[in-house]
């Protein structure tokens, strides 16, 4: 069937758009309600998929239909670093993004507009491990040591290179090796070829689960500054800003369910990821074992939220600690106010859903 040629050439403009629009839709309903819907790329600050935001950002929201509910129809892609993430967002390669709040005021200093609506971690979550018979026990021991990190530029690599420089301990006076994020730099401390290693709080769960003899030694002030963020544009907020909290709302109603019940929020992970979940284990040790370093993510993640209460809050002295940190560090310049980075307007509405209903939902599902 063929719209009346002469009828689609009287039409003009809006008018015609609109009137074509309405006649489709009575042919196929369905279009009507697929223009509802927007389309958002959710980036995230490393490659490969695991335990870890994902869970709760993603699979969660995606298995339990949150982001349907808020009528969005959301992927997820990965790249490497809190930069080429905030970047992504900068570039209009994707409207939401998993990155660090030193990377957000990167960009703002040369005039971009990202910034953070929903605070992901209160904890940046870094610690240094050694090996359960290591002699150091205090900073001021590493001087003349190897000490192992997937960076010194970033995150706690700068962090615990930024603290020895703080206490007389130059560069030349300690070996940083970049060790990547692999198995073999817990075999490396293990065997004493590293003599301390910089990792994140997932990264320590999967170290454990090896059975390692481990040892920790706290990084000063990652429980103090501005940490992993859940950020989008200006822009985009601008265009879109009911979209903008029901992102956010998904998002905590995934952290929600899955703080609830966390082997569940698994089971989803597995379900949506395939390949995540380990082959030729014994799927009640696999779930105990990721489970252990989901665990350990949300030990960081939610240091100081009570369960149940509000996620996602702003902490301004965080954010300005970060800064004075990273101005100190060179990483950044210090040319605008912490405050341009981050947002407290979508904090109420992200978690403005019925909490009980979660915890119900969570609750009916096998632990």
């Amino acid at each position: 069937m063929l719209m009346n040629s002469y009828v689609f050439r009287a039409m003009h403009g809006h008018a015609a758009r609109g009137a074509m629009l309405a006649w489709l839709c009575t042919l196929a309903p369905q279009c009507c309600l697929a223009a509802d819907i927007t389309h958002v790329t959710l980036v995230q600050m490393h490659p490969a998929i695991g335990v870890g935001e994902e869970i709760f950002m993603y699979a969660v929201p995606k298995a339990l239909g949150y982001f349907a509910q808020e009528k969005l129809d959301v992927a997820i892609e990965g790249v490497s670093g809190g930069g080429p993430a905030a970047q992504a967002l900068q570039s209009g390669q994707a409207e939401c993004a998993i990155t660090m709040p030193e990377s957000i005021l990167q960009l703002r200093e040369r005039g971009g507009d990202p910034i953070a609506i929903y605070t992901l971690k209160q904890n940046t979550g870094s610690i240094m491990l050694l090996a359960a018979d290591s002699p150091i026990h205090a900073f001021g021991e590493l001087k003349g040591k190897t000490i192992g990190a997937a960076s010194f530029g970033a995150g706690g690599g700068l962090a615990v290179k930024d603290h020895l420089a703080q206490i007389g301990i130059t560069p030349d006076q300690y070996s940083a090796v970049s060790t990547g994020v692999n198995a073999a730099s817990f075999t490396a401390l293990q065997s004493h070829q590293l003599d301390a290693l910089v990792v994140w709080d997932g990264m320590r769960g999967a170290a454990e689960n090896t059975g390692m003899a481990l040892r920790t030694l706290e990084i000063p002030d990652q429980d103090k500054i501005a940490a992993m963020t859940l950020a989008t544009t200006q822009r985009f907020i601008h265009d879109h800003k009911d979209q903008v909290s029901g992102m956010c709302r998904a998002v905590a109603k995934g952290l929600h369910f899955a703080l609830a019940n966390p082997n569940a929020a698994i089971r989803l992970f597995w379900q949506e990821f395939p390949t995540a979940k380990p082959s030729g284990v014994d799927q009640a040790v696999a779930l105990r074992n990721q489970r252990h370093i989901m665990d350990r993510w949300f030990e960081s993640s939610e240091q100081g939220v009570a369960p149940g209460h509000e996620t996602g809050a702003m902490r301004p002295d965080s954010w300005e600690l970060m800064r004075e940190v990273y101005v100190k560090t060179g990483a950044l310049k210090g040319t605008i106010p912490a405050t341009q980075g981050y947002t407290s307007d979508f904090i109420s509405s992200c978690n403005a859903y019925d909490h009980a209903a979660i915890e119900a939902q969570a609750a009916a599902m096998p632990q």
